[in-house]
């Protein structure tokens, strides 16, 4: 539901199969959509955007579950809190439920039949499932815990958290007798405000972890599920052929997580003290089967030839938090000194970029390791807690680090989605563009340069980005559709191509939308490995900006001319920014631009240090209001129609001349010529002319303004000092000179000048 629609609904784009809408209604409540799911289609979360005639929504998500769903229907809060009053419901029933704001705690109880030596398993959806972007006061509200009780109302289960959920408990039991039991779903802390959850109660098998949690890349590959209570359940599963996080579906609600690798897996031998490995790369997976365990692998490798070595384990939902360690092994078999020592990493370690939330991720070391020998190393890896248990699996992937490029677009921040940089509606006939977020993956070696190409692009759109220089970590890319592109939606892939032709790099894409927002950081982010992008109905107005004739000197400034055209009928304001600048190059904030005005100029200062050089700049134009930000102060660009201007290149000289002065003093009442010598530094056509800037109170300059050209070795100001002129050492002092290059005006100021006023002389 999205309230308020400004434009009429056209269908809805899914970033996985399996979801259609069907049609969609505007009602008073918001808008309405009808959904069919595949009876195959991926349990879980399914995240989408609405496409209208001239916008596309921020990210929502439906989750599809495996059974039938009923809902609580509590006609009043807290009347089905206790076993008495519990909401009987049949095994393999999901239950919407809410949690209500009451004066009192609210718990919510469902009654389920069970049989002695059977299985009850309880899943609870609400941080997961909640789609709340903005900001939260309190996150309490959303985490819930969930309690069985046996036919007598003994408890006989809890769980809060969960290693595989989160702040989302799951829990399954081997029931002891026949009988009603009772499941209990209750907020952690008491909220006065409503939570809604969805509940999973059934037979179902509730696995906790699988070992080994991956293996080599479109193999199949037997493996063991642990940590259900009727216990190890054996299978095959068929190893996706791309390398990577991949899902194991199974009867429960939500699935478990295992790795795609392309190398071989070593398996811990628990009868020795460290475990041979043959050669690497390879992946290393284990369990810590006991509190305190240290689980060992002897490695051989080269000195000098670097390795990432990363671990997965909290990453992939198991209750490990693993430190690890790398240390050398003597002649005699004693191992040396650690020459790695790791714990958690912070999310750019994980190639994780433009993102803010929790990453389960990050509490799994990710190092760069350069051997310091050759020779055998021992891997050690423990729990940093010293836990342990019978699914406290883990693994370890060890490989040369590969060369690729993250691309990223920006989610989110504090508040809300930033539709600016996420929701890419290009009007036909127009562009939309966005700056996107580059960092090379951990130990890549490779920043570029490069080229930046999209992949799965309807027919009439392409992507535009100047060339990517190496190191840079922000820059722009242009949809733009042709004015007979059809209205459509698309999934589609940002990827990095290296200028260099024999130089060969992975690209990977990442979106993370936050959600729950709270103090900066978010309780969860949806991760995306693909852009969505739609092309909407055109545009009733278009910007261009004129490209300078000249570069921008280093301290000087520039005047560009933007140019509105508007459609016959369009009169609302506009309003204008530069989004992107060569480094060291300053730019106006937002400018509101009235009905009626057709050119707005575009004042671009450069520092004194910019790097000279070029690069691209661009303008966008929006009809909506900037919201406002955590300061009061007008914050980004979000919603209404959204155009944007064609790249232009700005480039960065050094500037033409430097004026320098020595200290000079004046008397009251008296005149004095103010001279400054001028070093050439760059030829120039033509003349400049020159203001003197910084004066006091008091002072002024007397005659014509001078001027300079390629020869002038010095100019001179006639100054005039009154009595108003306050006795004392003036500095700052400068000269602002203004060149025209081929029609271009530049301005430069320069130079550092002190002036002191003296008594008027008796």
């Amino acid at each position: 539901v999205v309230e308020p629609w400004p434009f009429e609904a056209r269908g809805l784009l899914f970033y996985a199969p399996g979801v259609r809408c069907l049609s969609t209604r505007l009602e008073a409540g918001g808008l309405t959509c009808t959904l069919e799911i595949d009876a195959d289609c991926r349990l879980g979360e399914h995240p989408f955007r609405i496409r209208t005639d001239g916008h596309f929504s921020d990210l929502a998500t439906v989750h599809v579950g495996p059974f039938p769903i009923v809902k609580e229907d509590e006609n009043s809060p807290n009347t089905n809190d206790t076993a008495a009053t519990a909401l009987p419901v049949p095994l393999g029933t999901t239950v919407l439920g809410r949690l209500s704001a009451s004066r009192t705690e609210d718990v919510d109880c469902f009654r389920v039949k069970g049989k002695a030596g059977g299985r009850l398993s309880v899943e609870v959806d609400a941080v997961r499932i909640d789609d709340v972007a903005g900001v939260q006061p309190r996150l309490d509200r959303f985490d819930t815990a969930v309690t069985i009780f046996d036919p007598r109302g003994v408890e006989i289960a809890q769980n809060d958290d969960s290693p595989l959920h989160r702040q989302d408990p799951l829990v399954s039991v081997l029931l002891p007798e026949d009988g009603d039991y009772v499941v209990a779903v209750r907020r952690v802390m008491f909220f006065d405000s409503e939570t809604s959850y969805a509940v999973h109660i059934g037979s179902f098998a509730r696995p906790l972890a699988a070992f080994p949690p991956g293996g080599p890349a479109g193999q199949p590959l037997a493996v063991t599920l642990l940590g259900d209570p009727l216990g190890p359940i054996s299978q095959t599963v068929q190893v996706p052929a791309t390398a990577g996080t991949f899902l194991l579906e199974g009867d429960a609600p939500s699935p478990l997580r295992l790795r795609s690798s392309p190398f071989p897996n070593v398996l811990e031998d628990p009868a020795q003290q460290a475990t041979a490995v043959p050669s690497v790369p390879v992946a290393l997976n284990g369990i810590l089967a006991k509190p305190g365990e240290v689980d060992r692998f002897r490695i051989a490798v080269a000195k000098g030839v670097p390795l990432r070595v990363r671990v997965w384990a909290s990453g992939l939902g198991t209750p490990v938090d693993p430190r690890l360690s790398i240390r050398p092994i003597a002649a005699d078999g004693v191992p040396g000194a650690a020459e790695v020592v790791a714990d958690d990493t912070d999310p750019a370690g994980r190639d994780i970029i433009a993102a803010t939330g929790d990453f389960p991720e990050v509490f799994d070391p990710s190092v760069i390791w350069t051997p310091h020998k050759d020779g055998d190393y021992l891997l050690e890896i423990g729990d940093s807690r010293g836990a342990g248990g019978d699914t406290a699996v883990y693994r370890v992937e060890i490989e040369p680090p590969p060369p690729a490029v993250l691309v990223a677009l920006r989610g989110g921040g504090y508040g809300e989605e930033d539709s600016r940089a996420s929701t890419l509606a290009v009007p036909r006939g127009g562009r939309w563009t966005i700056n996107v977020k580059l960092a090379p993956a951990q130990g890549s070696g490779f920043s570029g340069p490069f080229d930046l190409i999209a992949e799965g692009l309807p027919e009439g759109v392409r992507l535009e980005s100047p060339r990517v220089p190496a190191g840079v970590s922000s820059w722009p890319v242009a949809l733009v559709a042709e004015p007979d592109a059809k209205p459509t939606t698309a999934l589609f892939s940002i990827m990095a191509r290296p200028v260099d032709a024999d130089r060969t790099v992975t690209t990977s894409n990442q979106q993370n939308i936050p959600r729950v927002n709270f103090q900066g950081d978010s309780w969860r982010s949806i991760r995306l490995d693909r852009f969505a992008m739609a092309v909407v109905e055109p545009a009733p107005f278009s910007i261009a900006v004129s490209a300078p004739n000249a570069a921008i000197v280093r301290g000087g400034e520039m005047t560009l001319p933007v140019k509105i055209t508007r459609r016959a009928g369009f009169e609302d304001p506009i309003h204008l920014q530069a989004m992107f600048a060569p480094p060291g190059v300053g730019l106006p904030p937002l400018q509101v631009v009235p009905t009626g005005d057709t050119t707005v100029p575009l004042h671009v200062s450069c520092g004194s240090g910019a790097p000279l050089g070029s690069g691209p700049c661009y303008v966008i134009a929006t009809t909506s209001w900037p919201r406002p930000g955590p300061d009061g102060k007008p914050g980004p660009l979000t919603g209404g129609l959204r155009v944007s201007s064609a790249f232009i290149e700005l480039g960065v000289a050094e500037p033409f001349v430097k004026l320098s002065a020595e200290p000079q003093s004046i008397r009251r009442g008296d005149r004095l010529a103010y001279r400054w010598a001028v070093k050439q530094v760059v030829s120039f056509p033509g003349h400049a002319t020159a203001r003197l800037v910084g004066l006091p109170v008091g002072v002024t300059t007397t005659g014509a303004a001078p001027t300079l050209d390629t020869t002038t070795a010095e100019i001179t100001f006639d100054l005039e000092a009154t009595d108003d002129a306050l006795v004392g050492l003036v500095n700052g002092l400068a000269c602002e000179l203004t060149f025209t290059i081929d029609g271009q005006e530049i301005r430069l100021r320069t130079g550092a000048g002190k002036l002191r006023i003296d008594p008027r002389q008796n």
